[in-house]
């Protein structure tokens, strides 16, 4: 968060255009406008005398013009300009020198032309509502090329909002020039709202907010009780100004808001106003309400309150009792996102009453996708608000202790998300940076904050470097457990797949990412943010009443323009039919169906699953590229692999799904858009699985070095706690994985089982191989069995058993491999066994023996006595020619079981 002084800027400005002494202070921001600029006041020395200026600032030009000067000071709280700079209403408020007399506030109009300069002229007469006015930016020639036609809005607390017209004539002078003039006379105003309790004015879009009291509809929130006939309903209104139409009605929302105000303005229970030129505001301070309204059809309705649970009662109570501010008070903000049907309310839980009535949050749109919420002293709260998926996630930041201030104002024509403080005129741009991402992650915090960070870093931002750095220190700091580690591997997968596949789809199959997966543990819950805990729950709003709150198009003005209330219509249609977003846990039912007839040896390669499509591929990562530092080889030595079985099963699952979705629903997308979508989410699920698995690894230190070697042979020279370590992460790497349906990388698999190998006890090792954890593929499997320690009996019997486990042709392959005494019985019973019982002998293993440390043919009958060797390979020859015959197995395995103590 960085800021500068606007004042001090402003001083410099009005220096380089005199070269007297400048004596400009007390600036005061009374308003803003369409076109980026502002309008302030501040008081000057002229003569010795204190005078006071009102004038414009163009922040993009760096220009400030002073519009009028005032011989006296006087308290100016609001003001408005039009587009040529020549009309000016401002608003003075009176403060009181007696007790219990009220405020009261005078409107005015000061005409500024070249040639002429109407002094001020009172538009209304005075009055202790509170009055405020601005003007409508648009076309100007409405009517004719010599008429300007500037129209501003008056409004009147609780009486009216009219509409004022200044109509400006060009005239012809005498030098043959025109000049605008203007003759202080202006039509009768015209008023669009007779009754209204707040207002507020959006310069951007030119619309005007309002709420106001209409007979009771069909509650807008779910489990809301129903009104009686009888009672109002607030409703909150919106009016859309044109430049060169009428303004039409294009909002009624009815409300839920506690502690209103009567409904033909009683008062209100604190009973003073909040002058609020920037956003301008007409309200008192008994309704803290904000609106953003965005042009890409997003609708943020934020309303701040304190309320006081009681214990007897699930309502609460107006603090109007001194006991009950004493004892603490819920400080709360709900923010309404009708673009999603929902409301999600935000509670602080038992702040001190003086600290809870001194907070005033602020709200800005922040990166596009989210809403962000400043709360000055106690946290930085971020909501997900994106259109392209539901709300999900929300992140809160603490702030430091020593911030303090009120609430921030957002400032137009300064860049995004830049805000001022209306006492001290601060310019504060908000900005959320990757170190206080990183220090929330790794702060003490629940796993929904950090799942939230890694959401937004991942989807919002692309940043999946830090994503990666931050999931490395999460898996050496498991301060809450596993769950929470998996969790956010899980999360990343999904994410990253999400985020990957939607930035390289063409737009015309962009609108099929509604039915795919974008997250899998991300929801709205409790977070602490330092020693505040923030409730954070969701709501959702009827959505048989969310369709009929904004004008359809066809009800509009102008039925083919496209703007942010076509946008949000369309939004709100798409409500109606919910989204059924493909899980990865089906696919994953499917997968384990078929993985009990997956066999790697007898499937063919040939199959390959990702085929070319016309749209190429996006361009991987250089973190994605093939020569990661990974610490095995990636190449399965089988025929074809368990990540081929894998990808295939996704790409037939959410091919499948996006069919049946997209024919039930409105998509209506060819499927060659759905094949290049399967194409890209089945590529980008093993990118971003090999990037998890890349993570775990740097966490456990298991990069290797170039003069190091990979494989096998790596985890042959790791040290034992060290090998420990980088099995534990990778076997949390693995059920993440696993449990998703993902792909590992190649030779992943081979790699994990023969680090289990050499981690575990035997009897855990068999047990990972029962429940499918690990694979005996031959790679592994001839690793294992010529591993150099088979001196002892219960090693040899251990290779045995593995042996049994896999399948005939594995097994053959394995002893083949495996020069130990016990492996040469086996092969030779096997081929005996072959030819005495009339089947076809195997082929013939051609590879050479190890010699057998024997002690000579002696060991065996000779002379005269009948050799039983003799006796048996007279049998083996009478069953089978001698070309079938492996004279060296079986003379080698003989020697082996006669001359020692062989247990097989």
């Amino acid at each position: 968060m960085t800021s500068h002084n606007l004042a001090v800027k402003l001083c410099g400005v009005l220096q380089s255009q005199s070269d007297e002494e400048v004596t400009a202070r007390e600036w005061r921001l009374v308003g803003q406008e369409q076109d980026g600029s502002q309008i302030l006041t501040w008081i000057s020395t002229r003569e010795s005398k204190d005078v006071l200026n009102i004038g414009v600032y163009t922040n993009k030009t760096k220009s400030l013009k002073t519009l009028y000067t005032f011989e006296e000071k006087l308290n100016i709280i609001q003001a408005s300009v039009n587009s040529s700079h020549s009309l000016v209403v401002y608003v003075v408020k009176d403060i009181p020198t007696v007790a219990n007399e009220e405020p009261i506030y005078r409107p005015y109009l000061v005409a500024i032309l070249p040639d002429k300069v109407t002094g001020p002229e009172e538009v209304e007469e005075q009055s202790t509502k509170q009055i405020m006015v601005q003007y409508v930016y648009g076309k100007s020639n409405k009517y004719s090329p010599g008429i300007r036609n500037d129209r501003f809005i008056l409004f009147k607390h609780l009486e009216c909002i009219k509409i004022y017209r200044t109509p400006m004539f060009l005239n012809e002078c005498d030098d043959g020039t025109d000049k605008w003039g203007f003759d202080g006379i202006y039509p009768e105003p015209e008023t669009i709202v007779h009754v209204f309790s707040w207002a507020q004015w959006d310069c951007v879009n030119q619309v005007l907010f309002y709420i106001h009291y209409r007979a009771p509809t069909q509650s807008f929130a779910e489990d809301e009780e129903e009104k009686s006939p009888t009672e109002l309903t607030p409703t909150l209104s919106a009016l859309q100004f044109h430049a060169d139409l009428p303004h039409e009605t294009v909002l009624n929302i009815p409300l839920s808001l506690p502690h209103m105000p009567g409904a033909h303005g009683a008062a209100s229970a604190c009973g003073s106003y909040e002058d609020d030129p920037v956003p301008l505001r007409v309200h008192d301070c008994s309704l803290d309400l904000y609106i953003i309204c965005d042009q890409r059809g997003m609708l943020c309705v934020c309303h701040h309150y304190l309320y006081k649970p009681l214990d007897d009662s699930t309502s609460s109570l107006v603090l109007d009792d001194v006991d009950l501010k004493d004892s603490g008070v819920n400080f709360a903000y709900s923010v309404t996102l009708l673009h999603h049907g929902c409301v999600v309310h935000n509670v602080v839980p038992d702040l001190p009453w003086s600290l809870a009535k001194s907070l005033r949050p602020s709200y800005t749109l922040y990166a596009e996708n989210h809403l962000l919420v400043h709360i000055p002293m106690l946290f930085t709260h971020l909501i997900d608000i994106s259109p392209h998926h539901e709300p999900c996630c929300h992140i809160v930041m603490p702030s430091e202790s020593t911030e303090s201030g009120p609430s921030l104002a957002p400032l137009v024509g300064w860049g995004p998300h830049t805000m001022v403080d209306l006492n001290t005129l601060d310019i504060v741009t908000m900005n959320v940076a990757e170190k206080d991402l990183a220090a929330t992650f790794k702060s003490d915090t629940v796993v929904e904050n950090r799942l939230g960070v890694l959401h937004y870093l991942v989807q919002h931002e692309g940043n999946t470097d830090l994503a990666e750095d931050l999931i490395s220190w999460l898996c050496v700091n498991q301060n809450d457990g596993l769950g929470g580690l998996q969790k956010v591997m899980q999360e990343y997968l999904v994410g990253t797949t999400y985020a990957v596949t939607r930035r390289s789809l063409p737009a015309a199959a962009a609108t099929l990412m509604n039915w795919l997966p974008f997250t899998l543990h991300l929801k709205f819950g409790d977070v602490k943010a330092g020693a505040v805990c923030v409730s954070v729950s969701q709501a959702a709003l009827w959505r048989s009443a969310v369709a009929a709150v904004v004008l359809s198009p066809r009800q509009r003005v102008s039925q083919f323009a496209e703007d942010a209330w076509t946008r949000l219509w369309a939004a709100l249609c798409a409500l109606a039919a919910p989204r059924a977003r493909l899980q990865p846990a089906a696919v994953l039912e499917r997968l384990r169906v078929s993985l009990h007839c997956y066999q790697p040896e007898a499937l063919s390669r040939s199959s390959t699953p990702l085929s070319p499509t016309a749209a190429p591929l996006a361009p991987r990562r250089a973190s994605f590229a093939a020569q990661d530092a990974f610490p095995f080889v990636e190449l399965d030595v089988c025929t074809a692999s368990k990540q081929e079985h894998v990808i295939a099963a996704n790409l037939r699952a959410v091919s499948v799904h996006l069919m049946r979705e997209s024919n039930n629903g409105s998509a209506g997308a060819l499927e060659s858009g759905i094949h290049a979508l399967a194409t890209r989410w089945a590529a980008a699920q093993l990118d971003a699985s090999r990037a998890l698995c890349r993570a775990a690894l740097k966490a456990a230190a298991a990069i290797p070095l170039p003069h190091q070697p990979r494989g096998f042979a790596y985890v042959d020279e790791l040290e034992p706690s060290h090998a420990l370590i980088l099995f534990k992460l990778l076997e949390q790497y693995y059920v993440s994985t696993d449990s998703l349906a993902f792909p590992l990388p190649q030779g992943f698999s081979s790699f994990f089982t023969y680090l289990g190998y050499k981690t575990l006890r035997f009897h855990a090792f068999a047990q990972y191989v029962h429940r499918n954890v690990f694979e005996l593929q031959i790679d592994v499997l001839k690793a294992i069995i010529a591993s150099k320690d088979d001196d002892s009996t219960c090693t040899v019997n251990n290779k045995l058993r593995l042996i049994q486990l896999v399948g005939e042709g594995r097994g053959r392959r394995a002893l083949a491999s495996w020069p130990n005494k016990a492996a040469l019985v086996l092969r030779a019973r096997d081929h005996a066994a072959a030819l005495l019982s009339g089947v076809t002998a195997p082929a013939r293993d051609h590879h050479p023996h190890r010699p057998i440390k024997d002690t000579g043919i002696a060991a065996l009958p000779s002379g005269e006595r009948l050799s039983p060797l003799d006796t048996f390979l007279d049998l083996l020859t009478a069953k089978a020619s001698l070309n079938e015959l492996d004279f060296n197995l079986i003379i080698e395995a003989t020697l082996a079981s006669v001359q020692q103590d062989v247990t097989v």
